[in-house]
Parts: structure tokens; sequence; C-alpha cells
């Protein structure tokens, strides 16, 4: 673990984020950059804690990303938009946001003087199918009139900028693609966040097509503890990490079945066409961070999601419509 760093988390109040800086504080001081507007961080054990100092900020506005990342000598850049709804949403605030957003942070880290930066990618980066995919294998994005890609065109490039900037500029650049983290303060966007609520209030579960899609499974736990493998590693700069659990591999019917039976639900399972394109196939290969960073998953998929059930049914009253 980094010991006596500031630390600054972009989208820090966020899913991720939150998790992220319950490790660190122990040990640091964490500057949590967010506009707070899916804020997981108030659900944590440390969101007033002495060593966490929370901006209000956009990554939009340089000159308060600079003015934040002061003195920092470690960024952690998990701020974008997510989440294939919200892209669909909007397109341009995607790539507006995603692409320009991560060029202030690199701006604003280079300007610090940082020496390390995390950079927050997506494997989405692989294309609609991809089984056990390496980091060094060619990104496939779909059609470009298709509004879903416009996600993962915009982390690709971001990855690509985030590189050219620490080269230019002198700090190290680690890039993280995670594949579909899930778990306790997931707020915003998530697949098994929406099954799970639907689950407990016995409404249907809706699935697309016909629910054999394939997916890897990583619960937050897991997934943190190879991001401090990260930044406890100062020989893993210029690098890219799939950080996932292949060992979490169901089918997306297969994963509702287990949230009925795991919340005694009496939910119906539905199917509907979907939307839009959709990604038959994805999971990594995570051997690279295994052999590099001692990256190991510790929960079953049957384990996370009791995990999460349980935070869940705790404050599913709280939580924003």
């Amino acid at each position: 673990m980094p010991r006596g760093k500031r630390i600054l988390i972009t989208g820090g109040a966020g899913f991720i984020g939150s998790h992220l800086c319950e490790r660190l504080v122990s040990d640091n001081e964490v500057v949590i950059y967010d506009l707070f507007r899916r804020n997981a961080l108030k659900y944590s054990s440390v969101a007033t804690h002495p060593s966490v100092r929370q901006v209000h900020g956009d990554v939009m506005d340089l000159p308060s990303l600079m003015r934040a990342t002061e003195g920092c000598q470690i960024v952690v850049h998990c701020a974008a938009i997510a989440g294939i709804y919200s892209v669909v949403k909007s397109r341009v605030a995607t790539l507006e946001v995603n692409m320009l957003g991560t060029y202030h942070a690199l701006q604003a880290a280079g300007q610090a003087g940082v020496k390390r930066f995390v950079q927050f990618s997506t494997s989405e980066v692989y294309g609609p199918f991809i089984h056990k995919g390496h980091e060094g294998d060619v990104c496939t994005i779909g059609p470009t009139h298709e509004a879903r890609w416009a996600y993962a065109a915009s982390k690709l490039a971001s990855e690509h900028l985030a590189f050219a900037y620490g080269t230019d500029r002198g700090f190290d650049v680690t890039v993280v693609r995670p594949f579909n983290v899930y778990g306790d303060r997931q707020i915003g966007e998530g697949a098994i966040q929406r099954l799970v609520l639907r689950a407990l209030a016995n409404q249907p579960i809706v699935l697309y097509g016909d629910g054999t899609q394939i997916r890897s499974w990583c619960f937050i736990e897991d997934f943190v503890d190879g991001l401090m493998a990260i930044l406890d590693n100062n020989k893993v700069g210029d690098e890219v990490f799939n950080l996932g659990d292949p060992q979490g591999t169901t089918t997306n019917l297969e994963l509702a079945r287990m949230i009925k039976r795991l919340t005694g639900s009496s939910s119906e399972i539905v199917f509907q066409p979907h939307p839009g394109p959709e990604v038959e196939v994805r999971v990594p290969s995570v051997e690279k961070a295994r052999d590099r960073l001692g990256f190991v998953p510790r929960f079953s998929l049957e384990e996370g999601i009791l995990k999460t059930i349980e935070w869940y049914r705790a404050h599913c009253h709280e939580l924003p419509a």
C-alpha cells in the first residue's frame, strides 16, 4: 500500500472510488474530486474521515481540477460517463467528458508533478465478443453509428492520450480495464444491482434476448485488491491490466436464477428484445495481473452476491429512485 502520499481520486465518491478510498485512508491523505451525483461515499465508513478531503468539482473544469491536484503524488482517474443507458442518452457528453476530462486530469497531473497516474478504461474496448482476452489483443469497437460504442471509443482514445501524455511529461501511467465489477454501494447503473433490487421487491426481472449472454463478474473487494496491488508496485508503469474474475463466469439467465434463489424472491423472469447491440461473450484473461501483481480473486460469485444482497436489503429504502 502507498504510505504518506496525497492521492487524488477523480470520481472518488462513486462505487469503485469510495471502496478504494476506504483502503487508502489509514496511511494516506485522499482527495475526492467529484460532482457527487452518484454519491456512494456517504454510505462508506470514511465519509467524515479526517484524512479525506471532498472537493465538489467537474473534470471539465480545468482550473478547479488543477487546484485539487496540487501537492498530489498519485492520481487515480475514475471519473467518466459510464453505463450503457447513460451513454446512449448522450454520446456528445460521453465523448466530451471521457476524452476531454481525461485530458484535463492529465494536464493537472503534469502541472502538479504527479509521479503515478492510473487511468480507468473498460472491457468494452474488446468489442462484442471476447473470450479470455489478453491485454495485448487487438481492440475491436462496433460500428460508429451505434451509440453503445461511443463509450468504448472514448475510453480507448483516453488510453492512448494517457500513455502519450505520461511519456511527454515524465510520469508513469497504468491503465486498468475492469470486467463487470459489482458489489455493495453500486448506486449507478449495474446489472446485478438492478436484478437484486427487483428480486428484493418481488418485481419482474427483465432479461434481454434469451439470457444466454455470458459475463465474468468480479466482486468489488477483489477488484480493489487489484488496484491496491497496482498502487503498491512501482514497476508497472506504462502497462495495461485486465482486472476481473474468470471464475465468476455465468450466463445472464443463470445469474438471475441465482439471485432469485439467494433472495428467496417470487419474481418472474421475463425476456425482452434488446434495445441495441449486445455483447454476447465477455471473459477476461487475468494471467498478467496474476503474474505481475499477485492478483487472485478471493470471492466466489455466490459469496459476492450474498454480500451484495445483504447491503441492498439494508439500504434499498434510502437509495435514489
